[in-house]
């Protein structure tokens, strides 16, 4: 009786002790990051603060507000951005997403910007939400995955996030991106 009363107990803590640790990851990776005073979404872990490279970053674009390192250990990490575009009037987010990211030229980033692609865009709905996808190739062996986001789809400012990574990881971040992207929220 002894021994099955000790078995028991064993189950019992190992039982407690997964349920617990599960329920920290479960916790963690919905831990919901407000970005500034209107805007927040929902990152994977293990994700990374760049404060340094987030300031030398913001000395050459201003627009970026929020940078982080996502994903696993064992793999490269992938940059993860969130720029603010403003402007004086209000716009609807489908102008805004067809004439100037989807049309964008890259000319202001020098002898690069003649390796920028265009691989992909699209406007769809999911999860009741509409959303406005862009994935580009920046340079050679590289793969941005964007989203873009006004409130109500008309404003005078818009949100856009950023996945970039290698071109191998591209199917994982478009994956990631559109999780991202269903978690983003207005204040």
């Amino acid at each position: 009786m002894k021994i099955k009363f000790n078995t028991y107990l064993s189950i019992l803590l190992f039982s407690i002790i997964v349920i617990g640790l599960l329920s920290f990851n479960l916790n963690q990776e919905n831990e919901r990051i407000k970005v500034n005073g209107e805007f927040s979404l929902i990152l994977p872990t293990p994700n990374l603060k760049m404060e340094e490279l987030l300031t030398s970053l913001k000395e050459i674009n201003q627009n970026v507000i929020f940078l982080r390192s996502i994903g696993k250990l064992k793999s490269k990490p992938i940059l993860f951005a969130v720029s603010r575009y403003e402007d004086s009037k209000k716009i609807k987010l489908d102008t805004v997403f067809y004439k100037q990211t989807v049309n964008f030229k890259a000319n202001n980033l020098g002898k690069t910007s003649s390796n920028y692609k265009l691989i992909s865009y699209s406007r769809y709905k999911k999860e009741g939400k509409l959303l406005y996808t862009k994935v580009s190739s920046p340079m050679e062996g590289q793969c941005s995955v964007m989203y873009y986001f006004m409130k109500n789809n008309y404003n005078t400012v818009m949100y856009e996030i950023k996945l970039t990574g290698e071109m191998t990881e591209m199917e994982s971040m478009k994956t990631t991106a559109e999780k991202i992207s269903l978690s983003v929220e207005f204040y």
